[in-house]
């Protein structure tokens, strides 16, 4: 069996990322509230469909994964509202900023010679999200969520991944109109 997950042609931190993020989902199971664990749940299910998609893998149409991906946002942006009606700021704060994220893979990922002719702004855009989501670790360190502190950070991991992976598509996609960006 281990011989088989060996053979996979995928960088193996990607993999132990999401091992460690389907173990965050059960924690948040089994600490946490529903609420929290659906949502990281879901959250999940949106990084293994942006991972597949940009990774060329063909088990659905790409109209499916476009679905999916829409419907998993929905059950997000419900936890979302749900975080506004306790009144948890901190979440309220980083679902907001992983929601900006969202949004420009989305951008990326349907419409890329968009993204292309709009490369700068696109690439600061990004920037200034991570720089938020980063903050929002920092923050909640300083309150001493520590469960809080290690997901973020895992999820912050995974989708840099997954943004460096996009770019990597895009740039095999239309080699002349996406350059690497430069920081």
């Amino acid at each position: 069996m281990f011989n088989y997950f060996s053979s996979i042609p995928y960088p193996k931190f990607k993999l132990i990322i999401v091992a460690l993020i389907t173990l965050n989902v059960v924690i948040y199971a089994m600490v946490d509230t529903l609420i929290s664990a659906v949502d990281a749940l879901a959250w999940l299910m949106l990084l293994v469909l942006y991972e597949l998609e940009t990774n060329g893998n063909t088990l659905m149409a790409e109209n499916t994964y476009h679905r999916l991906r829409g419907f998993l946002i929905a059950v997000i942006a419900l936890v979302f509202v749900s975080y506004i009606h306790d009144g948890e700021l901190l979440d309220v704060v980083n679902s907001a900023l992983w929601f900006t994220l969202i949004a420009l893979l989305e951008l990326e990922v349907r419409w890329p010679d968009k993204v292309s002719e709009h490369q700068q702004s696109y690439w600061w855009a990004t920037l200034a999200v991570f720089a938020g989501l980063i903050a929002m670790v920092i923050a909640w360190a300083w309150q001493s969520a520590w469960l809080d502190v290690y997901d973020a950070t895992l999820w912050i991991v995974a989708f840099g991944s997954i943004e460096v992976d996009i770019i990597q598509v895009l740039q095999r996609k239309h080699p002349k109109t996406i350059k690497p960006n430069k920081s």
